[in-house]
C-alpha cells in the first residue's frame, strides 16, 4: 500500500484494510515494513510538526490502531529489516519520548505475545538509550535538569520488559553493553541503584574485559576516534564522580584493567575527568596499589595537592601485563561478529542469488587460506543493511590507516567495487577502486575477487602478498 501524506490518512488507510478483512500482517508500508512495525514507529506522530492538540490526538489513535491490528491477529515477533521488531521500535519512544502512553504501548505489545528476547539488541538497552551505530548511546531522562517523571516511565517500562522475560544480563549485538554498563556510561546514581535493586549483576564486564568502572571513568571504547557523528562520539554524562563513589563502595576493582590495559584512573585522566580521577586514586590509595607514577600525572591539575597528600606504594611503575588473551583474538573475534551478522535469521535475504554468493564469498574471505587476507591479523565489520564487508588493521575501520571495502551496489545490483579509502582530516578518501560487473545469472570469480581484496591488503595494510 502507498503511503498517504499525512500521518491521519495512514492511520485511516490502515484501519479500512484491516476491518475489510485483509490480515495486518499483509499490508505494507514505507520500506516494505508490516503494518504493526510502521505504526510502532512513533517518529510519523511528529514529522510534520503538529502542534500540541494535534499530537495528543494523533497518540489517542495510534494506541488504538496498535489494539487493533494486534486484535486482528499482527505478529509483534515480525521482524523488519536489521532485525527491527514492533516491540524493539517502541522501545525507542523511551529515549525521545518517554511517557505513559509509551508504557501502555509497550503493555500492550508484551501482552499480545512479544518477546523481549527476540530483540536484535537487549530492549532493556535500547529503552535506556542504545541506538543504531557502534557506542552510540543517549538518553536525556537522566541529565540533571531532566523531568524525573520521564526516569520514572523508563523504569516502569524497564519493570515490565523484566516481567515478560528480558534478561537483565543481555548484551547489545556488538557486545559492548549490558543495560548497567549504559547505566555507568550515562553517569546515573538512580538509574545503578535501580538495576542493582532488579539483581543487575555490577561486577558485570563485556567481552573486552571493561566494567562499569571503567565506563563511569572515561571513553573505554575510544569513542572520541570516531567520525561517525556527534551522537557517536565520547561525551561525559551525567555525574560520573557520584557514580565512581558508589560503584568503588559496591567493590569494583580501582586497579582492574580490560583487555588493551586500560585502567579506570587511566581512563579518567585521559578523558580530562580529573574529578573522577581524583576518586579512584583515593580508592586505590586504600588499597595500597596508588603509584607515585599515578600522582605525577596529576601534576597541574586543580587536584594534585589533594592527591599528592594520599599514600603511595613503594613501587614506582606497574609490573608487566599479563596477556590475558591470545594475539590475534580480537580480531579473529571481530569475522566471528561479522559471520552471525550474515547469517543472523533477520538479517535481508534480498535479492537471494546475491546474499547467496555474498555468504559463499566472505566464507573463502575468511578461510584463513589467504596470506594477504590473515583474520588472525585484520578486523572485519559486516554491514547487513548495505551487505558490505569492511577490513582493517584497526577496531574502527575509519581511521588513518584505511579500510579495505566489498560493497554491491545496492540500488543496481550490477556490479561489486572493491576499494582502499582512509581518513584525511574529517573525510573518508577513495584511493584505489575496482569495479566488477554482476548480475543474476553472472558473478564475479570469488577466487578474482579474493585477489582483488589480497592486493589491496597487501599495498595498503602491508599483508604478505
Amino acid at each position: 500500500m502507498d503511503t498517504p501524506l499525512t500521518c491521519e490518512d495512514a492511520f485511516a488507510e490502515i484501519e479500512r484494510h484491516v476491518r475489510a478483512g485483509v490480515h495486518p500482517d499483509r499490508i505494507r508500508l514505507g520500506h516494505n515494513e508490516r503494518a504493526l512495525y510502521w505504526v510502532c514507529n512513533s517518529s510519523l506522530l511528529h514529522h510534520d510538526g503538529p502542534d500540541e492538540a494535534t499530537i495528543v490526538g494523533r497518540i489517542e489513535a495510534h494506541l488504538a490502531l496498535v489494539s487493533l491490528l494486534l486484535a486482528k491477529g499482527a505478529d509483534p515477533n515480525k521482524a523488519a529489516g536489521r532485525g527491527a521488531t514492533p516491540l524493539s521500535t517502541t522501545c525507542r519512544d523511551f529515549i525521545f519520548s518517554p511517557a505513559a502512553w509509551a508504557v501502555e504501548k509497550l503493555r500492550r505489545l508484551l501482552a499480545a505475545g512479544a518477546n523481549p528476547r527476540l530483540t536484535k539488541d537487549s530492549p532493556i538497552c535500547t529503552v535506556l538509550g542504545l541506538r543504531d551505530m557502534r557506542g552510540e548511546v543517549w538518553n536525556p531522562a537522566f541529565d540533571a535538569d531532566a523531568d524525573p517523571a520521564e526516569m520514572g516511565y523508563i523504569f516502569e517500562a524497564i519493570d515490565a520488559l523484566l516481567q515478560a522475560g528480558a534478561s537483565m544480563e543481555a548484551m547489545d549485538h556488538r557486545q559492548m553493553y549490558t543495560p548497567l554498563l549504559i547505566g555507568a556510561y550515562l553517569g546515573s546514581v538512580p538509574l545503578l541503584r535501580f538495576l542493582a535493586e532488579r539483581g543487575a549483576n555490577v561486577h558485570v564486564v563485556n567481552p573486552s574485559g571493561s566494567n562499569a568502572l571503567m565506563y563511569a571513568a572515561g571513553d573505554v571504547d575510544g569513542l572520541k576516534a570516531s567520525r561517525g557523528g556527534i551522537s557517536t562520539t565520547w561525551h561525559r554524562m551525567g555525574d560520573p564522580v557520584a557514580v565512581a563513589r558508589l560503584l568503588i563502595e559496591w567493590g569494583l576493582d580501582p586497579a582492574a584493567a580490560n583487555d588493551r590495559g586500560r585502567t579506570p584512573l587511566t581512563l579518567a585522566l585521559n578523558a580530562g575527568n580529573v574529578d573522577v580521577a581524583a576518586v579512584v586514586a583515593e580508592a586505590l590509595a586504600g588499597h595500597g596499589k596508588l603509584l607515585k607514577a599515578d600522582v605525577r600525572r596529576f601534576k597541574g591539575t586543580e587536584l594534585e595537592a589533594q592527591v599528592a597528600a594520599l599514600a603511595t606504594s613503594g613501587r614506582t611503575s606497574k609490573p608487566p601485563r599479563t596477556q590475558t588473551k591470545s594475539e590475534g583474538a580480537a580480531q579473529a573475534a571481530s569475522w566471528v561478529r561479522a559471520r552471525q551478522e550474515m547469517n543472523h535469521t533477520d538479517a535481508w535475504q534480498r535479492p537471494a542469488w546475491f546474499c547467496a554468493y555474498n555468504k559463499a564469498l566472505f566464507e573463502h574471505l575468511a578461510s584463513g587460506s589467504l596470506p594477504a587476507i590473515p583474520v588472525n591479523l585484520l578486523y572485519a565489520d559486516y554491514t547487513d543493511a548495505l551487505r558490505t564487508l569492511h577490513l582493517s588493521k584497526t577496531k574502527d575501520w575509519i581511521s588513518r590507516s584505511g579500510v579495505v571495502t566489498v560493497k554491491p551496489d545496492i540500488v543496481t545490483w550490477d556490479s561489486l567495487r572493491i576499494s582502499y579509502s582512509h581518513l584525511d582530516g574529517d573525510d573518508l578518501i577513495c584511493r584505489e577502486e575496482i569495479v566488477m560487473p554482476m548480475s543474476p545469472e553472472q558473478q564475479p570469480g570469488i577466487e578474482a575477487v579474493a585477489q582483488a581484496v589480497g592486493g589491496m591488503t597487501s599495498r595498503y595494510f602491508k599483508m604478505p602478498a
